[in-house]
């Protein structure tokens, strides 16, 4: 038997691909032909002896990275003859013999960077011969600022296959002709990022022998200024990176263009060039006025503080630009917006994170925050003149031309969507408004995917397109409180659609408008609805969305399923973790199984975070649970409960609900229950008795208080004289008569000015908006709370609000107070008011003598002092 679990684990080990191997066993070997003896501390002859003697798996890649090797000798890689990738990062070596690596013949990839090798020391101790079949090779972190010896690219021309070379930037120093041998070499990385690079000025001999190049990375080189040619013998260049090079600046952007015309650049990455709490940048036509006879298409420059682009700069970024990042600026609104037409092949627009903040941290770990200085080495570009500039104008659709020193017409120059743009990122760039109408030109866009997560568009209620093509929409993290459905009527084409973390909820449960807001959506595949304080759905809500497969409603507060599922025929993934679900209905359970048989693939319910309870009445269901387990996420990591409240395993629950049908019929579960329901019927009276005499002991010891200790007025903030009212009344219109002919008497009769809806709401506005103002211009928030208060959609909204505002606006004062008008059992209630309740004061309304004198007196306090 024991042989029988050895075998098991020996087979479950390397279905996963990896095992242990090597000498002792402390290595790894993957069944690609990989082994990783990393810090092992192992020596590197012991290693290649094992390997030598693997007769079952060829071994074609080593790692010995961190392994605290010192120095290589002639033989300690012997018999690794066979490897095609060998990676020796990390390890202090200082010394290797010239035969290190003569047994290579078939070594393609060698790592040999983050040593102590004397690489680039001129007519020095030399790095030993390298195999000739290499075609990656990894030198950087080897050299020594220190050093005091003249510094040189060391000789690899007899290296006729290499193709990618990391090597460490030198400062002053060029390489050499030799490099000019090496045909094959097209990627090469000085990025400080991986070494060291201090290239300060980038000269035009600087590269002027690499000549076969088509990658370039000079990230984090500490470059101050590049020569106009320095990039011009290039002319295979493709990809070049010049970003974090801090003190570069925007203006050597004229230089580094120059030069670029006379290359096949198809990427440049000139991001972080300033510091990041440097001074605002304006990107001027001179910057750009070369790049427009490049060949270039995708264009970085986040992260540089830009803040606008000079008049009509755009028309000078080459017609071949597919892409652009302009990620984390600080762009403000100018002309230049009336010119994005202009950028006619755009079909990717990434302008994330705009004006974000950053730590302040960062400032201490940058460069000095200075301006570049620039001294141009060219003159000025021809392609700068504005009878070139109008030409590009006239040629393109939808690219406006301004006359230079003449007002612009803002009513008859609007921005338009460039022609083949797809997609466009703006997520997280504190774009706060209220979305009205936006007419989108031209109207045949190519818009497919759009991201404005993370803004502050708090209400969209009129249409924004048309957008015939779009495809993904995504309003996330808006703090978004309506949505119309005007305003989602040119969303036909939308398949996903992304609004977690809004407050949608009490739109939602609208039975007028919230039945209606995805009707035009009718292709929609993916709604995600997560987090927006969802308390129920209106039944028409998802109606038209025959072709949604995904919905997701988690973290809300839904506790029963109100929406009519008869036409979703697709859906087969619903999340409701983070609710109160307690059961499902029948028709929603039988339309996951239908849809199931028509479709042949399981649907999935995610339900944890809920509490399912083990009784009786749900029965039905918890048997369809039970029966499709394999189709809940994660069902054992449910929250299950027996009859009692106890919480109970998933093997427990699955056995108790197989008994179901026999406790369910059983008259011991009778007797307990009658025995539970006259132990609540006594703790009921007992508590009646106490409960009635309550006011009484209530009042006397207020009476104590005030003789002993006197009344005393404590408030943490002065008068705010800018509220319009004392108070705004919220009450459920059941209440009206208590209200207007108790409370709102008696109140201004004490010097309170009160807000009631139905006398002080300006007619023809939005209920919303009048809400929101009472809330806002009011000191107080008075919630009179009854069981019509809670059972209504409005006034939960107003509660909400109110503690809302409570909480951000207000600094946390105390200024929403609750009355108890009625009795409310706390199943009645919401999670929010509960927790509410729970953690602050509040006043009961009784009809008793002394307690509704005490009523009366606290309430005027809260109010008017």
């Amino acid at each position: 038997m024991g042989y029988f679990w050895i075998f098991f684990i020996i087979i479950h080990v390397s279905a996963k691909g990896r095992y242990s191997c090597g000498p002792d066993g402390k290595c790894f070997c993957y069944s690609n032909g990989e082994m990783d003896c990393s810090r092992t501390m192992l020596p590197l002859s012991y290693i290649c002896e094992h390997i030598g003697n693997i007769t079952k798996q060829n071994i074609s890649t080593l790692h010995v990275e961190n392994n605290d090797i010192r120095v290589i000798g002639a033989k300690d890689l012997e018999r690794c003859e066979r490897l095609s990738s060998l990676f020796l990062s990390g390890n202090n070596i200082s010394k290797t013999s010239n035969y290190s690596f003569s047994y290579f013949e078939i070594l393609e990839v060698l790592d040999i960077s983050h040593n102590n090798l004397r690489v680039y020391v001129e007519d020095g101790e030399q790095i030993p011969v390298f195999p000739t079949s290499l075609t990656t090779l990894k030198l950087n972190g080897n050299f020594e600022p220190n050093m005091t010896e003249n510094e040189a690219y060391p000789n690899l021309q007899y290296l006729n296959q290499l193709t990618e070379l990391y090597i460490d930037g030198l400062k002053n120093t060029f390489f050499p002709k030799s490099y000019r041998s090496i045909k094959t070499l097209k990627q090469l990385e000085l990025s400080g990022l991986n070494g060291y690079c201090n290239l300060p000025l980038v000269t035009n001999r600087t590269f002027e022998n690499l000549i076969y190049l088509r990658e370039l990375n000079l990230s984090s080189c500490n470059i101050t200024r590049i020569h106009a040619g320095a990039f011009q013998k290039l002319s295979m260049l493709q990809i070049l990176d010049l970003s974090k090079n801090m003190q570069l600046g925007f203006r050597c952007m004229r230089n580094v263009s120059f030069s670029l015309q006379f290359t096949d650049i198809q990427n440049l990455n000139y991001s972080q060039v300033y510091t990041t709490f440097g001074i605002g940048t304006q990107v001027q036509k001179r910057d750009f006025c070369f790049l427009w006879n490049t060949t270039l298409r995708e264009l970085s420059v986040n992260s540089n503080r830009l803040r606008l682009f000079e008049t009509n700069a755009l028309l000078l970024l080459p017609k071949t630009l597919n892409i652009v990042h302009m990620e984390d600026n600080k762009f403000t609104f100018t002309p230049y917006l009336l010119q994005l037409g202009c950028m006619s092949n755009l079909t990717k627009l990434y302008t994330n994170r705009q004006n974000s903040a950053h730590k302040p941290s960062l400032y201490f770990q940058q460069p000095e925050n200075i301006v570049p200085k620039f001294d141009p080495d060219v003159e000025d570009c021809p392609f700068m003149k504005e009878d070139f500039l109008r030409n590009i104008s006239e040629s393109i659709a939808g690219c406006t031309y301004f006359e230079p020193n003449k007002p612009i017409d803002f009513k008859k120059n609007f921005p338009k969507v460039p022609k083949q743009l797809k997609e466009v990122h703006m997520s997280d760039s504190t774009l706060h408004y209220n979305v009205t109408t936006i007419f989108i030109d031209p109207p045949n866009n190519n818009l497919e995917y759009i991201d404005l997560s993370g803004n502050i568009l708090y209400s969209w209620t009129k249409p924004v397109g048309p957008f015939p093509k779009l495809k993904y929409l995504d309003l996330s993290r808006n703090y978004g409180i309506q949505v119309t459905p005007t305003a989602t009527k040119n969303l036909g084409s939308v398949e996903n659609f992304q609004l977690f973390q809004n407050f949608l909820g009490l739109i939602l449960s609208d039975v007028e408008e919230g039945s209606h807001i995805f009707d035009s959506m009718i292709n929609l595949k993916v709604l995600n609805l997560s987090s927006n304080i969802i308390n129920d759905l209106a039944p028409n809500v998802f109606s038209n969305l025959s072709k949604l497969e995904m919905l997701d409603l988690s973290v809300n507060n839904i506790d029963t399923w109100t929406a009519d599922v008869n036409n979703l025929h697709n859906l087969n993934y619903l999340n409701l973790r983070f609710n109160a679900i307690h059961n499902l209905p029948d028709y929603l359970r039988t339309k996951l199984e239908d849809n199931m048989k028509r479709h042949r693939r399981r649907f999935k319910i995610d339900l944890r975070n809920n509490t399912i309870t083990c009784k009786c009445e749900d029965k039905d269901f918890l048997q369809w649970m039970v029966r499709y387990k394999s189709n809940m996420v994660s069902f054992r990591d449910y929250i299950f409960e027996d009859s009692t409240g106890k919480r109970i395993s998933a093997d427990v629950f699955i056995a108790k609900v197989k008994r179901l049908d026999k406790e369910c019929r059983s008259y011991t579960l009778v007797i307990v229950l009658s025995s539970v329901a006259l132990a609540t019927f006594l703790a009921i009276l007992i508590g009646g008795i106490v409960y009635r005499n309550r006011w009484k002991l209530r009042y006397l010891i207020r009476l104590s208080k005030l003789r002993h200790f006197g009344y005393r007025n404590i408030t943490d903030e002065a008068e705010n004289t800018d509220y319009l009212y004392d108070a705004f009344i919220s009450y459920a219109d059941e209440n009206s008569q208590f209200v207007s002919d108790n409370l709102v008497p008696y109140l201004e009769n004490h010097g309170a000015k009160l807000c009631v809806h139905g006398r002080d709401f300006m007619p023809g506005r939005n209920v919303i908006d009048n809400i929101l103002h009472a809330i806002r211009n009011s000191k107080k928030t008075v919630a009179i709370i009854s069981d019509d208060f809670v059972k209504s959609n409005w006034c939960m909204y107003e509660f909400n609000m109110a503690r809302m505002d409570n909480i951000y606006s207000r600094d946390g004062s105390n200024c929403l107070v609750v009355v108890m008008y009625e009795n409310i059992p706390a199943r009645h209630m919401s999670n929010e008011m509960l927790a509410w309740i729970q953690l602050n004061t509040y006043l009961e309304y009784t009809t008793n003598n002394e307690g509704e004198q005490l009523f009366w007196q606290s309430l005027c306090e809260a109010i008017v002092n």
